[in-house]
């Protein structure tokens, strides 16, 4: 699968002309019209959320600084599950300054988010937003004349307020903004905005419409969750990826999908979702997603029946054993993505450790290899011979149950 161009940024400077962040656009470039960004921005934004933090990885593509990224009115009031420590919410100039606005800023600072406020000529939505914003982000091109932006600063200047400067294309002008107050610079002069490369996975559209489906009834149960997204190896990869995520800050690894869920919670799990169902999406066989979910069942029945075995994370390695071939990518660089445990990564690379014994044993029993079982070593995590086609059956039903049209529905 060959890179495709994701998003692109473009870094931001303070006074020691040292990079502080960068500002994450989609590719192409959208445009500075409220037509298009009405039309375009969810979407636009949908793109790079996904770019920078499921395909690329904050960690690549801001260096662990802070990402500056358009909020259009329906992300403002539908924000995303990013970590606070990794992004400024950049409020488009467009959004006005009413009721509904004012409430989802409010919150977004109560969880301790940094908010900006795009391209300020002292409009009165935009003077109305000041209190409540941290960052004041001024297109210089956009000010008749330069000398205006130190009466911009003078007369809304506040204890706490950052002033940014973006479109800088001279030194000259470097010195003015900073002489007027400026603190922060963005533009042509330091740097043009860099491509940033990356591989799309595509989702499974009918899966992800199922999961917001059932995000959105009013009596939801993390069970409910469960199930949808036991039954694709994609989602469930997607989850694991979230919740192991620098960006979200788990003191400990996550590797099964119920602690995931618990862990994240379902406010968060719905606006991933949502993100997920803005991008591309496409689907998958259908044989190899029974065959992902029949291995993840069966390890969970020999891992029930083991004293050394977690049943969940066996599920989870059963279930990601055909990961490779969903995302078309290779297993070591999924691992990667994961961020999975040394133990589980072993397992699903080489076939190390108790689980990837498990799991080699599962295949073994599918591809009818008996001789190559080691069960001298099988028998000391538990697991017989004799318990293995009653595994087998009842993995089968489970695996059935779950794909059966009216779980799908």
């Amino acid at each position: 699968m060959s890179e495709l161009p994701l998003l692109a940024r473009q870094p931001i400077l303070d006074n020691n002309l040292q990079v502080v962040g960068y500002e994450l656009l989609c590719r192409p470039l959208p445009q500075d019209t409220q037509q298009w960004q009405e039309t375009y921005g969810d979407y636009a934004t949908s793109e790079v959320m996904i770019g920078a933090y499921q395909e690329i990885g904050f960690e690549t593509v801001t260096r662990g600084l802070p990402a500056f990224i358009n909020f259009t009115r329906g992300w403002l009031l539908n924000p995303p599950i990013i970590s606070a420590k990794v992004l400024v919410a950049e409020i488009l100039e467009y959004i006005q300054a009413d009721d509904d606005s004012i409430r989802a800023i409010e919150k977004l600072r109560r969880m301790n988010y940094r908010v900006a406020l795009d391209d300020f000529v002292g409009a009165d939505n935009q003077v109305a937003l000041l209190p409540y914003v941290d960052i004041i982000k001024v297109d210089i091109l956009q000010l008749d004349d330069l000398d205006q932006l130190a009466a911009l600063i003078s007369r809304y200047q506040r204890p706490g307020l950052t002033w940014l400067a973006e479109k800088v294309e001279t030194a000259e002008e470097y010195e003015i903004c900073r002489d007027a107050g400026c603190t922060l610079f963005q533009g042509y002069f330091f740097a043009r905005p860099a491509v940033m490369y990356g591989r799309r996975i595509p989702d499974n559209k009918i899966s992800i419409m199922q999961l917001i489906e059932q995000l959105n009834r009013p009596d939801v149960e993390i069970t409910d969750v469960s199930r949808v997204l036991q039954s694709e190896p994609q989602l469930s990869f997607r989850l694991l990826q979230l919740v192991n995520s620098a960006a979200i800050g788990c003191v400990s690894e996550v590797t099964s999908i119920q602690h995931a869920i618990t862990l994240a919670g379902l406010d968060r799990i719905r606006a991933w979702a949502n993100v997920l169902a803005l991008g591309q999406l496409s689907d998958k066989p259908q044989i190899l997603r029974e065959q992902a979910v029949l291995r993840g069942y069966l390890a969970q029945q020999l891992a029930s029946i083991s004293t050394h075995l977690d049943p969940n994370t066996a599920f989870t390695i059963g279930l990601f054993s055909l990961l490779d071939a969903f995302m078309d990518l290779p297993m070591s660089e999924l691992c990667d993505r994961l961020h999975l445990p040394d133990a589980l990564r072993d397992a699903l690379l080489t076939r190390q450790g108790n689980y990837g014994e498990l799991l080699s044993l599962t295949e073994h029993y599918e591809q009818a290899n008996w001789h190559k079982v080691d069960w001298p070593r099988l028998q000391q995590l538990g697991i017989h011979s004799a318990q293995l086609s009653q595994c087998y059956q009842q993995a089968l039903q489970d695996c059935r149950e779950l794909l059966s049209p009216q779980h799908q529905r």
